[in-house]
């Protein structure tokens, strides 16, 4: 008899606790980036880098001298993840393009999410950010390598 009170309390128990939690969706059965990593819903800030010749003879250090632009103005921020909240595809090693640069994303000061683009099109013309040792990859909208082409014109 105390074994089966025992195994009933638990199992109320376990199930109780399930009915709270609301995991996030995985990889599996997310159909967007901005499910993959929720986090992004919180960015508060933006720093941009560019790197300087990401298509030079320096296949191996290319992005080691960049220019940044920060930015904490809402639109910016909008748009950014705004870009992430469509289809990815998944990949198991980085595709064999460089990236024209990368954005790390902010929440209340602290650094959460690298997103590196390419807006070399339609060669390779991408945001993707990397999670659980997955490269997430989604298209980059035209708006978006509009904005990021006029930052980085502004990028000191």
């Amino acid at each position: 008899m105390i074994k089966f009170i025992t195994a009933a309390a638990c199992l109320l128990l376990f199930s109780c606790a399930g009915k709270h939690n609301h995991p996030a969706a995985t990889s599996a059965t997310a159909t967007t980036i901005l499910q993959i990593d929720e986090r992004l819903n919180n960015t508060d800030s933006l720093v941009f880098s560019f790197y300087k010749d990401p298509y030079g003879d320096d296949s191996v250090r290319y992005s080691r001298f960049f220019t940044q632009y920060s930015s904490t103005v809402s639109s910016d921020i909008q748009l950014v993840v705004k870009s992430l909240d469509t289809a990815f595809t998944k990949h198991e090693q980085v595709k064999k393009c460089r990236s024209e640069g990368k954005i790390w994303c902010f929440a209340k000061g602290k650094i959460f999410q690298t997103i590196y683009f390419s807006a070399n099109c339609p060669n390779c013309c991408f945001l993707y950010i990397l999670k659980d040792g997955f490269f997430y990859y989604a298209p980059i909208h035209p708006n978006t390598i509009q904005r990021l082409a006029l930052l980085k014109s502004a990028a000191r």
